[in-house]
């Protein structure tokens, strides 16, 4: 094979590894989902622990995720689970490889490798956790976070498992200080005159008396003049 198409051959595969990081990313957003879901329902129960403590299969060659991997679902921090999965996967992706002596002069391939996150150990952990079957949990993520159906039957299932939710889960999850302090609206300068009381009583020509009572309208509530 010439080295044109070596190369050619490399960016081909290079692409089909960025795909696979897209799909990866996409199924990792709908375990969140989960995450979510189930936290959702909690009754106070360490969650991150008992998922870390859940064994798939043969525990030597398949160890659990460790609670890490919960808590960044829990925030929704995805790069930072791909990161996680990708330390511990035990699969790698074949870039390019080539030939070439070793020590002892023998024709030898050399492989350029890059680790995948193991989705598919993830989800076949978490749908043990959450006592779902694992090719449940594998066809809802294939939909992806933004199908409507996601969402309603992530609900339906562990509605049915652990009851209904006593919050409620939202993806992306909120920042702290927007879910505990709504945002104030933006003021639309089209909807009438904004004056503050001593501007509006000036332009009256309000007697102290009147001024009085319009600044108490204006703490007690905010006043508003249209055009028509």
């Amino acid at each position: 094979m010439s080295q044109t198409l070596k190369e050619q051959r490399r960016r081909e595969r290079l692409r089909e590894y960025e795909a696979e990081l897209v799909s990866a990313r996409s199924a990792l957003e709908v375990l969140a989902l989960f995450v979510h879901a189930r936290e959702a329902r909690s009754r106070g129960e360490s969650l991150e622990e008992a998922f870390a403590a859940t064994p798939v299969g043969d525990t030597d060659a398949n160890p659990p995720f460790p609670a890490a991997v919960w808590v960044t679902l829990r925030q929704g921090d995805i790069d930072v689970t791909m990161h996680l999965l990708v330390e511990q996967s035990s699969t790698d992706f074949v870039i390019a490889a080539h030939e070439q002596l070793d020590v002892g002069y023998r024709l030898t391939t050399v492989e350029e490798n890059r680790a995948l996150p193991d989705v598919a150990r993830l989800q076949a952990q978490l749908a043990s956790f959450l006592h779902v079957p694992a090719d449940v949990v594998a066809v809802i993520a294939s939909w992806g976070p933004d199908d409507p159906r996601t969402s309603a039957e992530i609900d339906a299932l562990l509605e049915q498992r652990f009851g209904t939710a006593t919050i409620r889960a939202t993806w992306p999850p909120a920042r702290p200080e927007q879910a505990s302090t709504p945002p104030a609206p933006a003021p639309d300068p089209g909807t009438g005159l904004t004056m503050s009381a001593d501007e509006f009583g000036a332009l009256l020509n309000l007697s102290p008396d009147q001024h009085n009572v319009l600044a108490t309208l204006v703490r007690q509530t905010a006043i508003v003049i249209n055009a028509h």
